[in-house]
């Protein structure tokens, strides 16, 4: 898709209902859904968050060759927070919408956006951070005014994103779904918790498509919500890859479990983008992906994974041990 073909699509399909109400309204609304629009398009490249130093580099480099150029950002899915932060300023500036990138953490790179509305009320865009939340229908979080007047407050941008077409009413944000299971949760253990969120229509069903690393911000967002913080501490979870021909990691997965301090009991889940939600996979599976090349966490998402390798050990010590008193019968 070309910038030119992105622009059209976008524009042709704005709802009739964003250009109701005062000028300042239909220019929030008309920015509000190229965010959410451009959030869906888009990804953001998984190796920003789970690559080593070198790998990251590489692509922060390569993104900021790509933010010169417009076609290049409409044509790739997966982008960073410099070149997702370059395409929404470059698409409202195209719509007539004052946009500008802003860097608030130097020597960070990370990049967001700031919109200058005409009547001159500023609006922060985090949309890296939004993806998630859009893919998933949850609230947004970093769409927010800037200043004392908070004239984006909860009801009235809930009320935006109804116009815009992001949700029906209040009950339709995933939130209010995933409440619902918090109810059925509160008084189990962490274990039976976890399968009933995972295994629940209102986590997973509507989310088909997410790249892993949305999957898992989203899964783990999800579990602690119903959880809350103390059982959710007893939660592990980290992502899993395999190497691909330059030896790099390709995050294919990630897996979550709950801690039980007895491998018999430890129910472990991978994810299965195919499936769009969460799969059992038992000890001894998961003992064979890893010998078939499957790596557990990487950098600082690695929590759990020495736990969950020594249950492996243990459940496969233990299926050796099955499997030769058999043969000794």
């Amino acid at each position: 898709m070309t910038a030119k073909e992105m622009m059209k699509k976008i524009v042709d399909e704005i709802p009739e209902s964003v250009y109701k109400g005062s000028p300042e309204e239909i220019e929030i609304k008309i920015a509000l859904y190229v965010y959410i629009e451009l959030g869906k398009m888009k990804s953001i490249d998984e190796k920003v968050y789970w690559g080593n130093g070198k790998t990251v580099y590489r692509v922060i480099e390569q993104s900021r060759k790509d933010s010169k150029d417009i076609d290049v950002l409409a044509r790739k899915r997966k982008l960073t927070c410099i070149s997702i932060a370059n395409l929404y300023k470059e698409v409202l500036n195209r719509l007539g919408i004052e946009c500008k990138t802003v860097r608030f953490d130097p020597p960070d790179v990370h990049l967001d956006n700031i919109i200058t509305l005409k009547s001159g009320r500023k609006i922060f865009a985090g949309l890296q951070s939004d993806i998630n939340n859009i893919k998933t229908r949850r609230r947004l979080g970093y769409f927010t005014a800037i200043g004392k007047e908070d004239f984006l407050q909860e009801d009235v941008l809930a009320h935006y994103l109804m116009e815009v077409g992001y949700v029906f009413d209040n009950e339709s944000f995933r939130e209010n779904q995933i409440d619902d299971i918090k109810t059925r949760v509160e008084f189990m253990e962490p274990r039976d918790a976890l399968a009933v969120v995972v295994g629940s229509d209102e986590v997973y069903k509507g989310i088909k498509g997410l790249d892993v690393s949305e999957a898992y911000f989203y899964y783990r967002n999800a579990i602690e919500q119903a959880l809350g913080d103390k059982r959710f501490g007893k939660i592990y979870r980290f992502p899993c890859y395999t190497l691909d021909k330059n030896n790099e990691p390709d995050f294919s997965t990630f897996c979550i479990f709950a801690d039980t301090g007895n491998y018999r009991t430890i129910t472990p889940y991978l994810y299965s983008k195919k499936h769009g939600r969460m799969l059992v996979c038992d000890l001894e599976t998961l003992g064979r992906l890893e010998d078939q090349g499957l790596h557990f966490g990487n950098s600082i998402f690695t929590r759990g994974k020495r736990k969950l390798e020594n249950y492996i050990d243990r459940a496969m010590i233990a299926k050796e041990n099955r499997e030769g008193k058999e043969f000794e019968r």
